[in-house]
């Protein structure tokens, strides 16, 4: 019976030359008989052999088959896995909140990589570059590690620096290129590069250059374990930090110094995070600016919130409400405010002291930046809250809030962990926020529930860590060539313009570490 003829005729001719140059390299020559007859019988003369043939051909051809056998594999674990959330959850999974059509809406829903480190390297804090494939880690040993997706070999770190001698505490990336030299107050600042900041509890914080991690500055001055930190969100070369000495600390990146301390807390301060007048919708090499500069949200042990004024330190309103231990904190960007808006505009009357006028003020968006903050803790609870206005005054500092005794408002609280929530991140879009939690959960949740339900709903629940899940970080989009329509003073905010810019920008990166000394990629 003739046999069926798989390859083409030079495919055979090529496989064949292939095979002679593979047997030349391990026969010896008392076998040069064999590789005579090899060639009578693949009608290949001696002189012609090595012609278009690709060094280590053979060899080059196995490996590329290897590769392509475990890519197979893995997508088709990974179709498995979809098709067992199809059938769990039916087709409203395509259909409704919990999967969407546009990519600026993209949520995760599998664990797509996991990145192994050693089992006294557990994994405190993770963070995305801004603008690169390149996730790293904190570990509890000292160790910063960086891994590159854009390598082969994904799941070798690109790096491993010992970074400091006790255990990191978070990682931040500056939000802009920053140039270290004093030009953040120029007309026209020279950005130089991305850097990123790394804090621990032996009480330092070091600044690394984001293109090779070479490390730029050491920052001292905490007196004890610093806890966490973010870049300003107006001037590329500040800093903020805060510590288990309850204090703030202000640092000039510049020449390395603390320019502001204050103390705003009774007790150890855990998180804080940064926010300015529309700084997302500013072009190319324009930090954005306000006259009012940032504003600052830090969380602590004495289980408040404080709202506080950066350039000054001026406590503007305090928020309480939780139970224990205030683990994290973030403001709600401005195009998260039309989820929020509608729902307390027609239940007023279950808010003291909360009118449709201060939900109306303009002042929200044309002076401050910010109106919604989250909150997660050790009560197992997060906390969604409306942030009062400060007194607004002109060519001065504001002042702490007379609205409502300069209390925030409780708007609602997103029930669903069952131990601490240790870390949140507010997706690009402004409508999901993501949660983690000792309870080895990640959650997803939806604002656009609110006014619907008068909850915010759990539309997705992340699992596959097997120790506490220490922090979360989904990847920021480009700023710098972002152009949304706004008018000269700002309010005229477009949310359908930033979803299109949204849909062309966003990464669709997001990660998670844990105790179980592992970081795991989702797709």
């Amino acid at each position: 019976m003739e046999q069926t003829q798989i390859l083409s005729g030079r495919q055979q001719e090529e496989l064949h030359k292939a095979i002679l140059q593979y047997l030349e390299n391990i026969l010896k020559d008392d076998d040069s008989q064999i590789l005579a007859k090899l060639r009578k019988k693949f009608d290949i003369p001696s002189d012609k052999q090595d012609e278009e043939v690709i060094p280590n051909y053979l060899e080059k051809k196995w490996s590329t088959v290897l590769r392509l056998q475990k890519r197979v594999y893995e997508l088709q674990k990974e179709l498995n896995n979809l098709r067992s959330i199809f059938d769990s959850q039916g087709s409203n999974v395509w259909n409704g909140s919990s999967a969407n059509k546009s990519r600026a809406d993209w949520l995760p829903h599998l664990n797509m990589k996991t990145f192994m480190t050693k089992s006294d390297q557990l994994i405190q804090c993770v963070a995305i570059h801004p603008v690169l494939p390149i996730i790293m880690a904190g570990c509890s040993d000292g160790s910063l590690i960086i891994w590159n997706l854009s390598n082969d070999e994904q799941s070798i770190p690109d790096k491993i620096i010992k970074a400091h001698t006790r255990p990191i505490t978070k990682i931040s990336w500056s939000k802009y290129p920053v140039d270290l030299q004093d030009n953040y107050t120029k007309n026209e600042p020279v950005a130089r590069h991305y850097i990123c900041a790394s804090a621990s509890s032996d009480l330092t914080i070091k600044i690394w250059e984001g293109g090779n991690f070479k490390q730029l500055r050491t920052l001292t001055g905490h007196e004890h374990t610093i806890s966490s930190l973010c870049f300003s969100a107006s001037k590329p070369g500040i800093l903020y930090s805060v510590s288990r000495d309850m204090s703030t600390k202000v640092w000039n990146l510049s020449n390395g110094f603390c320019v502001k301390t204050f103390v705003g807390h009774s007790e150890w301060v855990r998180d804080i995070d940064s926010i300015s007048r529309n700084e997302a919708l500013l072009p190319y090499n324009e930090p954005p600016s306000s006259g009012l500069g940032d504003f600052l949200l830090t969380c602590s042990n004495d289980q408040s919130i404080r709202l506080s004024h950066a350039e000054s330190g001026t406590g503007l309103a305090l928020l309480i409400g939780h139970t224990h231990v205030i683990e994290c904190v973030k403001f709600l960007p401005q195009h998260s405010n039309h989820f929020i808006d509608n729902y307390l505009k027609e239940n007023t009357s279950l808010f003291t002291n909360l009118s449709l006028d201060i939900i109306n003020d303009t002042r929200y968006e044309k002076e401050l930046g910010y109106k919604y903050c989250i909150s997660g803790g050790r009560d197992n609870s997060i906390k969604l809250w409306l942030l009062p206005l400060p007194v607004l005054r002109a060519q001065r500092h504001p002042l702490p809030s007379q609205i409502n005794n300069s209390h925030g408002w409780l708007v609602a609280e997103l029930n669903g962990h069952k131990s601490w929530v240790k870390s949140l991140a507010v997706h690009p879009n402004g409508r999901f926020v993501f949660s983690c939690s000792d309870d080895k959960e990640i959650r997803i949740w939806d604002l656009q529930t609110l006014p619907k339900y008068e909850s915010v709903r759990c539309t997705e629940v992340l699992k596959g860590h097997e120790g506490f899940v220490t922090d979360i970080s989904f990847a920021g989009y480009d700023r710098s060539t972002i152009n949304v329509p706004v008018d000269h003073d700002g309010s005229d905010y477009d949310y359908t313009k930033q979803l299109e810019y949204l849909e062309k920008k966003i990464r669709c990166l997001f990660i998670s570490g844990a105790m179980d000394s592992t970081v795991r990629l989702w797709s």
